[in-house]
């Protein structure tokens, strides 16, 4: 203490101002740091990605496949696996002969396969993983990761209607399961690393009807649980902290013991896109027609509601996500916001872009026929225009409870009140009379009361 204290004296005004200075660029530093994170590093990206080459070429073709893992780009084609940064330096590139890429992802794990095909490749770590090639009597039929790099593959082997095999991180086989009376869809390891949900597609009663099968890991010969989705298509599915189900009429989470946990219904609503690679959130495009190119971008949590709902016009092409930002891409406009739909920026579409994929810090790969482009959404922002209904009808609603508080008590017109008051008083000052004083308190007119009046003035 006594050391500051001699410091303090020993300091002039001008070195004290100096002092109070750095320690406040040093604390604001310091908040600026803790708070605006995310921001900072985006710009910093931006500040460093804008001194090299803002595009790059691709080989892709029109049914190529493109999706944002973490702050990295996967490019699958028929002949070539890439996972590139966001200028194009290329982390991974395999050579692959695929008639039918598909792939799956979940936290920074992405695994691509060929559908009917043999080969298999998983991605993670800005690396490749593990590699997969089926014998020639087999074939893929899909395969999953969760965010723990747990792979489920199912195959179509002879003399079977589905093979699921599962993979631990380390890409060692720990389950198989064989079935002969059961077709399987897709299959993915639960969030927790115990067992395995199978989608099994069937019919009850002639009708169509998909079925959940929850296998544990040590269970292995029959299913610990089975759970109807009914007639709900699955048209893709996801494990991180839940396991996530997107169907072609409700979208569904499940916990890792085979119990559904929520539910979004479409309500009659048609799915046009969906996307389950944003943070504890899904993305669905729904429209009111089958047809039509209006509808809503709706976002909705792990507990089945909507977090936000977005009108969107022009037929829309791609949609994308990852943390908390999304992207839509239409024929006319790129639009870009987050889970919440509060606010969102658009920008035309004016240089062909035909898909679209979202970084993790919130930056966008723009595709186009022969190029991928960097994009930081930035600008000003719009207010989604049903907050603004939300707004203005709440100012509505606010002002007519003030116009009601305002408004002065209403009070019984003077010939109501006049005639009580008037009347009682005559009977305590006036002398006794003749006429009964009740009697004289209901009949007296209102024309006595001047007369009233003249006499006391009299007097």
């Amino acid at each position: 203490m006594s050391k500051l204290q001699s410091l303090k004296t020993s300091l002039t005004p001008k070195q004290r101002l100096g002092l109070l200075a750095l320690v406040v660029v040093v604390v604001f530093g310091i908040l600026a740091a803790t708070v605006f994170h995310d921001t900072s590093a985006t710009l910093f990206r931006r500040l460093t990605y804008t001194q090299a080459k803002d595009d790059f070429a691709h080989n892709a073709q029109a049914n190529s496949l493109f999706l944002g893992v973490e702050n990295d780009l996967v490019i699958s084609t028929q002949t070539q696996i890439q996972l590139v940064s966001p200028t194009g330096a290329a982390r991974v590139k395999e050579t692959v002969d695929m008639d039918s890429p598909a792939l799956n992802s979940a936290g920074k794990y992405t695994v691509v396969y060929d559908v009917g095909g043999h080969e298999l490749i998983v991605l993670g770590e800005e690396k490749l993983l593990h590699e997969l090639t089926l014998p020639d009597e087999e074939s893929l039929l899909c395969a999953t990761v969760n965010e723990k790099g747990w792979v489920a593959v199912t195959s179509k082997v002879s003399g079977h209607k589905a093979v699921v095999n599962i993979y631990d991180p380390g890409f060692e086989s720990v389950l198989e399961i064989r079935l002969s009376s059961r077709y399987i869809s897709d299959a993915v390891v639960t969030p927790d690393c115990r067992g395995v949900y199978l989608i099994s597609p069937g019919q009850e009663g002639g009708a169509f009807e998909n079925t959940l099968l929850y296998y544990t890991f040590s269970s292995r010969e029959e299913p610990t649980k089975e759970v109807s989705l009914g007639s709900n298509v699955v048209l893709s599915i996801l494990s991180g902290s839940k396991c996530w189900i997107l169907g072609d009429e409700s979208l569904l989470v499940l916990d890792s013991s085979g119990v559904i946990t929520a539910a979004y219904d479409y309500e009659g609503q048609y799915l046009k896109m969906g996307t389950l690679q944003g943070d504890g959130y899904a993305a669905l495009f729904l429209s009111r027609s089958a047809s039509g190119s209006a509808g809503n971008l709706v976002t909705v949590n792990d507990d089945g509601e909507e977090i936000g709902r977005l009108p969107l016009e022009g037929q829309t092409l791609a949609m994308a996500a990852q943390g908390n930002s999304i992207a839509v891409l239409t024929t006319s406009d790129i639009i870009t916001t987050n889970k919440k739909l509060e606010k969102f920026r658009m920008e035309p579409n004016q240089r062909g872009i035909r898909n679209l994929a979202v970084y993790e810090d919130g930056s966008v790969a723009l595709v186009s026929s022969a190029t991928v482009s960097l994009y930081f959404p930035s600008g000003s922002r719009d207010t989604n225009p049903l907050i603004l209904e939300e707004r203005e009808a709440a100012k509505e609603t606010k002002k007519d409870k003030n116009d009601k508080e305002e408004k002065p008590a209403e009070t019984k017109p003077e010939t109501e009140t006049t005639p009580e008051t008037e009347t009682e008083t005559p009977v305590q000052e006036q002398p006794a009379t003749d006429t009964p004083a009740d009697t004289q308190t209901e009949t007296q007119p209102e024309a006595e009361i001047p007369t009233q009046e003249g006499e006391d003035e009299e007097a």
